[in-house]
Formats: C-alpha cells, sequence, structure tokens
C-alpha cells in the first residue's frame, strides 16, 4: 500500500473513532470507548479477503443500515441496557452518515439496490476539520456539563 493511501486511512479511521467516541461521550453515560470500537466497525470490511467479491467488499455489507441493525439488535439482546445499544448505535450510525455523503455513498436499501451519496469529500482536508473540530467542542462541553454536575452534588462545601 503506497504511503498517501495509509495516510489518508489512518486520519479516515482516526476520524471515525473519535466522532463515535464524542457522540457516545456527548449523549450517553456508556463507557466512551464503545464509540471508538463501533465507530470503526464497519471498516472491518478492509480484512476481508479480495476474492470474497461482493458484499464482502469495502462498503458492501457492513456499510448497510441492515448491518448497523443487526449489531444494534445483537448488543441489546446480550447486554439488555438502553445506554449501550444507544452508543453502539451512535458510533456505526455517525459511520454510515458520514461515508453516505462521499461520492459512492453507501447502500441504504441493501440488498434491493446500490445508490450513490451526493459526491461530498468527507474525508477530505475540510470535512476532516470539520468533524474533529465538532467533535472536540462536544466533548468540551460534555466535560464541562460533568464538572459543573460534580461540583453540584458535592457534599462538603468549599471555601
Amino acid at each position: 500500500m503506497e504511503g498517501e493511501r495509509v495516510v489518508f486511512l489512518s486520519i479516515a479511521f482516526a476520524t471515525h473513532a473519535l466522532v463515535g467516541y464524542a457522540l457516545v461521550r456527548g449523549f450517553t453515560d456508556a463507557d466512551a470507548r464503545i464509540g471508538l470500537v463501533f465507530g470503526l466497525v464497519p471498516d472491518g470490511d478492509f480484512l476481508f479477503p479480495a476474492t470474497w467479491g461482493w458484499p464482502f467488499v469495502h462498503r458492501g455489507l457492513t456499510h448497510t443500515p441492515v448491518f448497523a441493525l443487526t449489531i444494534v439488535i445483537v448488543v441489546y439482546a446480550l447486554r439488555r441496557d438502553r445506554s449501550i445499544t444507544l452508543a453502539v448505535a451512535l458510533a456505526i450510525g455517525s459511520h454510515l452518515a458520514i461515508d453516505s455523503l462521499s461520492s459512492k455513498g453507501i447502500d441504504w436499501v441493501f440488498p434491493l439496490a446500490e445508490t450513490a451519496g451526493p459526491g461530498l469529500s468527507v474525508h477530505g482536508p475540510v470535512a476532516t476539520i470539520v468533524l474533529w473540530t465538532a467533535s472536540i467542542g462536544l466533548l468540551v462541553v460534555r466535560t464541562d456539563v460533568l464538572e459543573r454536575s460534580s461540583e453540584r452534588s458535592d457534599p462538603e462545601p468549599r471555601y
């Protein structure tokens, strides 16, 4: 794999992980590391051997709402915890939402038809900066909220 491709994929993976982490941290009480892991799950398709072909290719089966819903249902069935299930849904959903905006898009109605996205450069420099800024902003806001919350629940007065 050429150097540029490695850098591109590293930044794309980091972006999906950060966005998943920030959403889980910002909107659930679950361990935010769930966002890191499940924000990357759809890209597990990079591990499929090329000989397997469609739908086991990048942006194939693992980049579909059917796959995401299956993962969310399995997690809920195993854990019976709504916060964890929401965390998984946010992380995988963020990955699909980001990739759906690219020119390849994702197959929203898999297996019925292939669809294409609007063609935005979702892993280009501008979009990456926007996604990282929004994610870091959400983390800062969430951290401030948690700090204010813990200050109010502190039983000892501060002098």
